[in-house]
Protein backbone atom coordinates (compact mmCIF):
# COMPACT_ATOMS: atom_id res chain seq x y z
CA UNK A 1 0.00 0.00 0.00
CA UNK A 2 1.62 3.47 -1.15
CA UNK A 3 0.44 6.14 1.06
CA UNK A 4 0.53 8.49 -2.55
CA UNK A 5 -0.51 11.26 -1.12
CA UNK A 6 -2.19 13.59 2.02
CA UNK A 7 -4.33 16.44 1.85
CA UNK A 8 -5.13 18.55 4.88
CA UNK A 9 -7.42 21.65 4.31
CA UNK A 10 -7.89 23.80 7.62
CA UNK A 11 -5.39 21.59 9.80
CA UNK A 12 -1.91 20.71 10.19
CA UNK A 13 -1.78 16.91 10.07
CA UNK A 14 0.37 15.79 12.69
CA UNK A 15 2.94 12.63 12.49
CA UNK A 16 0.63 11.07 15.34
CA UNK A 17 -2.41 11.25 12.88
CA UNK A 18 -0.77 9.93 9.97
CA UNK A 19 0.52 7.22 11.75
CA UNK A 20 -3.01 6.39 13.52
CA UNK A 21 -4.72 6.79 9.44
CA UNK A 22 -2.13 4.75 8.28
CA UNK A 23 -2.71 1.83 10.68
CA UNK A 24 -6.34 2.01 10.11
CA UNK A 25 -5.72 1.70 6.44
CA UNK A 26 -3.18 -1.03 6.35
CA UNK A 27 -5.00 -3.63 8.27
CA UNK A 28 -7.83 -3.59 5.46
CA UNK A 29 -5.05 -5.84 3.38
CA UNK A 30 -5.69 -8.46 5.22
CA UNK A 31 -9.36 -9.02 4.03
CA UNK A 32 -8.41 -9.15 -0.36
CA UNK A 33 -5.47 -10.13 -2.06
CA UNK A 34 -6.02 -7.05 -4.44
CA UNK A 35 -5.80 -4.38 -1.61
CA UNK A 36 -2.02 -6.33 -0.12
CA UNK A 37 -1.14 -5.79 -3.63
CA UNK A 38 1.59 -3.33 -3.49
CA UNK A 39 0.59 -1.24 -6.43
CA UNK A 40 -2.43 0.29 -4.18
CA UNK A 41 -2.34 3.77 -4.06
CA UNK A 42 -4.17 5.78 -1.10
CA UNK A 43 -5.29 9.24 -1.74
CA UNK A 44 -6.07 11.20 1.79
CA UNK A 45 -7.74 14.09 2.45
CA UNK A 46 -8.57 15.65 6.23
CA UNK A 47 -10.15 18.55 5.96
CA UNK A 48 -11.33 20.31 9.59
CA UNK A 49 -14.57 22.85 10.16
CA UNK A 50 -16.95 23.51 12.42
CA UNK A 51 -19.93 22.29 13.46
CA UNK A 52 -22.19 23.82 16.05
CA UNK A 53 -19.51 25.76 17.44
CA UNK A 54 -17.56 22.30 17.97
CA UNK A 55 -14.27 21.13 15.50
CA UNK A 56 -15.49 18.80 12.88
CA UNK A 57 -12.64 16.30 11.28
CA UNK A 58 -13.66 15.12 7.68
CA UNK A 59 -11.43 12.31 5.61
CA UNK A 60 -11.92 11.49 2.44
CA UNK A 61 -10.34 8.28 1.44
CA UNK A 62 -9.95 6.99 -2.24
CA UNK A 63 -8.00 3.30 -2.70
CA UNK A 64 -6.70 2.64 -6.57
CA UNK A 65 -6.36 -1.10 -6.32
CA UNK A 66 -5.84 -3.40 -9.52
CA UNK A 67 -8.81 -2.92 -11.50
CA UNK A 68 -10.75 -0.83 -8.83
CA UNK A 69 -10.99 2.51 -7.19
CA UNK A 70 -12.91 2.55 -3.63
CA UNK A 71 -13.75 5.74 -1.78
CA UNK A 72 -15.12 6.06 1.48
CA UNK A 73 -15.94 9.18 3.65
CA UNK A 74 -16.67 10.26 7.39
CA UNK A 75 -16.76 13.03 9.86
CA UNK A 76 -16.36 13.07 13.49
CA UNK A 77 -15.22 14.87 16.68
CA UNK A 78 -12.02 13.47 16.51
CA UNK A 79 -9.87 12.27 13.69
CA UNK A 80 -9.60 8.69 15.29
CA UNK A 81 -13.57 8.94 15.22
CA UNK A 82 -13.52 9.72 11.57
CA UNK A 83 -11.04 7.25 10.38
CA UNK A 84 -12.76 4.74 12.08
CA UNK A 85 -16.03 4.70 9.96
CA UNK A 86 -13.97 5.48 6.96
CA UNK A 87 -12.18 2.02 8.26
CA UNK A 88 -15.26 0.13 8.64
CA UNK A 89 -17.25 1.90 5.27
CA UNK A 90 -13.80 0.76 2.99
CA UNK A 91 -14.36 -2.68 4.86
CA UNK A 92 -17.62 -3.62 3.54
CA UNK A 93 -16.44 -2.47 0.21
CA UNK A 94 -13.54 -5.04 0.18
CA UNK A 95 -15.26 -7.45 0.97
CA UNK A 96 -17.94 -7.35 -1.80
CA UNK A 97 -15.00 -7.64 -4.22
CA UNK A 98 -14.13 -11.35 -5.48
CA UNK A 99 -10.01 -11.76 -5.16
Amino acid sequence: MIFDSWNADGYTLRPEDKELIEAKLEKLTKFNSRVADESVKVHTEVVRGTRHNSPNFGIRVTLTIPGDSLRAEASGKTIADAIDEVERKLKAQIEKLKN
